[in-house]
């Protein structure tokens, strides 16, 4: 899974897919997906967006980006699609995350 991980966090940013991911460890789509879980505890998916929301939370704590380029940044070309996935992850949205951290500091 090695392999895997790797790629997903250095192309965590592009448009990637499960398929992609299966490719470069040379398996089919339905049987890396099968060993994914088993190791990591969660589908390819679901491991991908939890990097990329791990990602976000932490370019949310720099001023100096925008939501929606931290939305770019993370692979989400949409900002409405990475305010809703953000909001689905963290029960907020993006905006109302940095202020909590602001306020927290």
């Amino acid at each position: 899974m090695g392999k895997a991980i790797r790629f997903i966090e250095k192309k965590f940013q592009n448009d990637i897919s499960v398929e992609d991911i299966a490719g470069v460890c040379g398996l089919n789509r339905s049987y890396f997906g099968k060993l994914f879980k088993e190791a990591m505890g969660k589908t390819t998916q679901e491991f991908l967006l939890s990097y990329r929301m791990n990602r976000a939370a932490e370019l949310l704590k720099q001023p100096q980006y925008s939501v929606g380029d931290i939305g770019c940044a993370v692979g989400y070309q949409n900002p409405l699609h990475f305010s809703r996935a953000f909001k689905n992850t963290y029960g907020i949205s993006p905006r109302e995350w940095r202020n909590r951290q602001r306020r927290s500091s």
